[in-house]
């Protein structure tokens, strides 16, 4: 039995004995991994001889010796991962077998054991190349003693879907090789700085992207989306074709390399909270990497996106920007029903922008820019339709005309898909999964109580996630 506790989906997907020549170990080989997102290990058994002859006996002795040199690299031949290190680093931290014996001026003994190198996980399933080697004799002289040290086996292996070891009585290394370069979206959309706002909404409208990256001289300079097309455009009542891409484009422009972890891009992000970050090598827009190829690759950083005090903060932004369109009674506390399950009426804003259908969508704009996704639009008092900033941005705009002149219900979407607040937050999953609709107005009775969206979804069910992106 290992030092580790193994786990029902360990399986084993490589073993490479190390042949000695010459004083060393050098293993070249390759591996088959079959499962997505899992962490898998590279370790060794081994077993070694040590002979120390000394003088003055000094108790650090035999810490730093044997270094091995370790290299992944995908089926291409590009290099994942490299590192050279002393093997005793942190096979001493290890539980090993040992037996020896002390002489005078001399102590022998012969170790043995399991060690882990390194626990990783791979860019995507597929053939991996694996090169090590490892100084198996040394002889090390200094004032006072000599060792001398050698190994008489050494197997490497690799398994896949193993349980990361954590704490600091595991030195070896924990990363994942996932880069930037793996997971981002290309070809990108680009518009020079030049271009009037017109092209750009074509452009979106026409990708149904969220986003396009304004370039200044061939190079990056800034981003446009939809809440730029919104903001500063629409709610100063401009047509897009008077409006050129840098008089309202983002900027400078947040960044990434394609060498960048996915775990770096996931914290940049969220700290920063937007939803885009260009990829740049030598000045060069090569992808960009969006929420959705974060979480289609790590669907488990969605709870840092939408398990975050900011990520739940919907209602006080957009507090002074609401009209109730829930009497006061409906915003007692409801009672939940049995423990354990959760209802859409336990999830879902019950603070609400509501707008007429004959409202001009100005005032839909500014009621929604303190924070509001969306608008539930009404009809003789009743909800009717669903207006959000990309129907704003873009069904306006393509138009060419000013957002004073366009009323609600010209831009709204319908017919409008509901949910009953005693629905189960599966139920919400699945329908949202389905219909690709990420705003539910919720309605009981003909009455609309309130708006379940995939933020509220995810920051309390974020399992929920695999629905969305899989």
């Amino acid at each position: 039995m290992s030092w580790w506790r193994k786990i029902s989906s360990e399986r084993e997907v490589g073993r490479f004995e190390g042949d000695k020549k010459s004083g060393k170990i050098r293993i070249s080989g390759s591996f088959k991994i079959t499962t997505s997102q899992k962490w898998c290990r590279v370790g060794l058994v081994f077993r070694f001889s040590e002979t120390v002859k000394w003088y003055e006996y000094e108790p650090s002795i035999g810490l730093q010796f044997n270094n091995y040199r370790l290299t992944i690299a995908d089926h291409m031949g590009k290099v994942l991962f490299t590192e050279g290190r002393s093997f005793m680093e942190f096979a001493s931290e290890f539980k090993t077998a040992y037996t020896g014996q002390r002489f005078l001026g001399r102590y022998t003994a012969t170790h043995k054991g399991e060690v882990a190198i390194l626990d990783f996980i791979p860019p995507s399933p597929g053939r991996y190349e694996l090169d090590f080697d490892l100084a198996a004799d040394e002889d090390f002289s200094e004032t006072g003693h000599k060792r001398m040290t050698s190994f008489q086996e050494l197997t490497l292996y690799v398994r896949e879907g193993v349980e990361p070891l954590e704490g600091m009585d595991y030195p070896h290394k924990r990363i994942d090789l996932m880069k930037a370069r793996d997971i981002m979206t290309r070809p990108i959309i680009t518009e020079d700085e030049e271009v009037l706002v017109t092209e750009i909404a074509k452009d979106m409208a026409e990708r149904g992207v969220g986003g396009v990256v304004i370039t200044s001289e061939g190079k990056p300079a800034g981003i446009i989306t939809d809440r730029d097309l919104v903001s500063r455009v629409l709610l100063r009542n401009r047509r897009a074709s008077e409006v050129k891409a840098k008089e309202i484009m983002a900027f400078p422009l947040i960044t990434i390399e394609p060498q960048t972890s996915v775990k770096e891009a996931c914290e940049l992000v969220a700290k920063r909270g937007i939803k885009r970050l260009p990829v740049v090598e030598h000045d060069v827009l090569i992808g960009v990497v969006s929420i959705g190829n974060i979480l289609t690759k790590k669907p488990g950083c969605v709870k840092r996106f939408y398990n975050h005090p900011e990520a739940r903060s919907l209602a006080s932004r957009c507090k002074q920007a609401i009209r109730l369109a829930v009497p006061y009674f409906l915003f007692r506390m409801e009672k939940r029903e049995e423990k354990g399950k959760i209802t859409v009426r336990d999830i879902m804003t019950r603070s609400i922008v509501t707008e007429d259908e004959d409202t001009v969508v100005t005032k839909i704009a500014e009621d929604m820019d303190m924070g509001a996704e969306c608008a539930v639009i009404t009809s003789g008092g009743k909800p009717a339709g669903i207006i959000t900033e990309r129907d704003i941005a873009l069904k306006v705009l393509l138009t060419d005309r000013r957002a004073s002149e366009v009323k609600a219900k010209e831009i709204m979407a319908f017919p409008l898909v509901t949910i009953k607040p005693e629905a189960s937050v599966d139920e919400m999953c699945k329908l949202v999964a389905k219909t690709h609709i990420k705003r539910l107005p919720v309605v009981e009775n003909g009455v609309l109580m309130g708006i379940a969206t995939t933020r509220e979804l995810l920051t309390r069910k974020p399992e929920c996630v695999r629905e969305f992106y899989f």
